[in-house]
């Protein structure tokens, strides 16, 4: 969108029948300020997230306009320490602290643009009483109220959609499998495979902002990953219960592998615990060709063993009811994050995510955006980087 504005035309590959249905549109959209890292100790992944967290709706407004605002927002997250987190109360409190300082300092000046929050309010461990409101206090060590919120994915790729289909300088180019990059000494080649039969196309710049297949098509440009990495497919509920929404909260469950309720304003939930969600783990160069739609009988079991595994931490979420919870939808996005093991592991590199962003290698570039957050920033970096070029 920002090449586009600048007069400069470009095709966007997509494998699928429309852009941003996988990854983009299949997680809950938080919009972070740094919390979630509380493992990396040299608080650079917060810093990367909060520059993301604050550009992300300024920029976003830039492109798509006024459509920014009919996307539904949660309410503010409530962090709560597990009792088995990995790291103690004292720990996530002086992580929380040290990230809205650096929010501050990121933005200051600016007038907050954050769907409706405002990112200069410190977090703010809620008392006993309060906490035993809404969580349950075998599971919930401490609560703590943040002004972090998310967006809803699939409204936000909507809109997004909608803004490339109407733009004359973008042509998507759908059902299109990228097979490799060739350099031709000033221009680039992209071979590929469009509705099953074989193109090639030279351009002026090529930017690899794939999910799962980067690093395949970084190989055929002559790029190696830079240390181990891990795909992840997580399997996680969107449950319509507008009737019950305003009194779950939005929340998420730190530090280890637990989970995430985002309630949307327009009544629908996320929600997933880890244990449960988490059906696949690959360190191949492309990942295996997980199924992410289940069967009845597995569906069955997701939804329920997700509901049973939040419920001990938030007993609202009992609150769904029948018909809700049977109606819901079982959606699954596959993860990407450079480390070998697993978050249950406070050593795994997973617990950072601040080795991230584009880089170049002539006028091929690689954008490894790490997270929702942090897409619109990568994007105005690496047009200004193509533009500066020319």
């Amino acid at each position: 969108m920002e090449l586009a504005s600048a007069g400069i035309a470009v095709d966007l590959y997509d494998k699928n029948e429309a852009c941003l249905t996988q990854a983009s549109a299949q997680n809950e959209g938080k919009i972070h300020l740094g919390y979630v890292y509380a493992n990396d100790r040299t608080m650079r992944t917060a810093r990367t997230m909060v520059s993301g967290g604050i550009a992300f709706a300024p920029l976003m407004r830039r492109w798509i306009g006024g459509a920014i605002d009919s996307i539904p927002v949660s309410a503010p997250f409530h962090y709560v320490v597990h009792a088995d987190s990995l790291l103690s109360v004292a720990e996530v409190e002086d992580h929380l602290r040290k990230s809205h300082a650096i929010g501050l300092d990121e933005s200051r000046g600016l007038a907050p643009d954050y769907f409706g929050s405002d990112y200069r309010l410190p977090p703010r461990r809620l008392s006993a009483s309060e906490s035993e409101q809404h969580y349950d206090g075998r599971t919930a060590a401490a609560v703590f109220r943040t002004a972090e919120v998310g967006i809803d994915p699939e409204a936000l790729a909507a809109v997004v959609r909608a803004r490339l289909d109407g733009d004359s300088k973008i042509r998507c180019l759908l059902r299109a499998y990228v097979q490799g990059v060739e350099e031709n000494g000033t221009s680039l080649t992209v071979n590929a495979e469009v509705y099953g039969s074989s193109a090639s196309e030279r351009y002026d710049h090529v930017v690899n902002t794939l999910w799962d297949g980067r690093l395949a098509v970084d190989k055929t440009a002559g790029l190696d990953p830079a240390g181990p990495w891990l795909y992840r497919v997580k399997h996680y509920l969107r449950v319509r219960a507008p009737a019950v929404a305003p009194a779950i909260p939005s929340t998420t469950i730190v530090l280890g592998p637990f989970g995430d309720v985002a309630v949307y304003a327009n009544g629908d939930l996320y929600l997933s615990w880890y244990p449960v969600g988490m059906r696949g783990r690959s360190s191949a160069l492309c990942p295996p060709a997980w199924p992410l739609e289940l069967d009845d009988t597995a569906a069955l079991d997701v939804r329920r063993a997700i509901l049973a595994g939040l419920t001990r931490v938030v007993p609202e979420i009992a609150s769904l009811t029948s018909a809700a919870v049977e109606r819901c939808d079982v959606k699954a996005g596959i993860i990407f994050a450079w480390g070998a093991t697993d978050i249950d592991d406070p050593a795994s590199g997973l617990h950072e995510r601040h080795a991230i962003g584009p880089s170049s290698r002539g006028r091929y570039h690689t954008v490894d955006t790490g997270k929702l957050t942090m897409a619109p920033l990568f994007g105005k970096m690496i047009a200004d980087r193509i533009k500066e070029m020319g």
